[in-house]
């Protein structure tokens, strides 16, 4: 039995998610926190970080580590390309959404605008809000514009890790009511549109409503 730990609301844990539901793999999600203390967790995952899956007497942490680790147990409907050039672009643009993607839509925008005001009755950082959309955003929206196609998934002719590590974060960035500006980047626009249509990601986002407060 498959066991993930975390909140889907974090965009590793459902980027673990997003691999386990495409593949088919049946699982049973755990809430657990950032920083979960208990010794049981802290077993799985010793930094306290969110996912960490368990898989009978296996457990490992790390989203990308976990994504691997399914890919290669399960190998049916593969999410890492078999070819050395393409599961190469396709890490390096899940790790490009788990570094300064996830940064600015988590960080600078969800964390803001989400976090905040409904889990810590807390201010938004405005300042922060504004540098975020205004100055970092703008680079990695131009680079997601240079490398994404016309049509079709990220890299190769089906879903991959890849596509799952960024569109995860852009769902984050969604529930801060921020939108891609699809004339200054269309083909991103054009693909968001695509990927937050299917039914992969209609079907957790269903989900994550539940959890979101009022």
């Amino acid at each position: 039995m498959i066991k993930v730990y975390g909140v889907s609301l974090s965009p590793f844990v459902r980027k673990v998610l997003f691999s386990l539901n495409y593949k088919g793999i049946e699982h049973e999600e755990v809430p657990v926190m950032p920083g979960d203390a208990s010794e049981e967790f802290r077993a799985m995952s010793p930094l306290g970080k969110i996912p960490a899956l368990q898989h009978d007497d296996f457990a490992i942490s790390d989203s990308s580590i976990i994504c691997d680790y399914l890919d290669r147990v399960f190998p049916d409907k593969p999410i890492y390309p078999a070819e050395a050039k393409d599961r190469a672009r396709a890490c390096w643009l899940e790790e490009f959404g788990d570094s300064k993607l996830a940064e600015c839509c988590g960080g600078g925008l969800f964390f803001q605008r989400v976090v905040r005001p409904k889990f810590f009755n807390e201010e938004p950082d405005d300042a922060l809000i504004q540098d975020t959309v205004e100055n970092q955003l703008p680079p990695l929206l131009h680079y997601l514009e240079s490398v994404i196609p016309e049509e079709g998934y990220l890299v190769g002719d089906h879903l991959s890790v890849a596509d799952m590590g960024i569109v995860t974060h852009f769902i984050n960035a969604m529930y801060a009511d921020y939108q891609v500006d699809p004339e200054a980047y269309p083909k991103l626009g054009n693909y968001l549109n695509r990927a937050m249509s299917s039914d992969l990601v209609q079907n957790q986002l269903e989900i994550e409503r539940a959890q979101m407060p009022g």
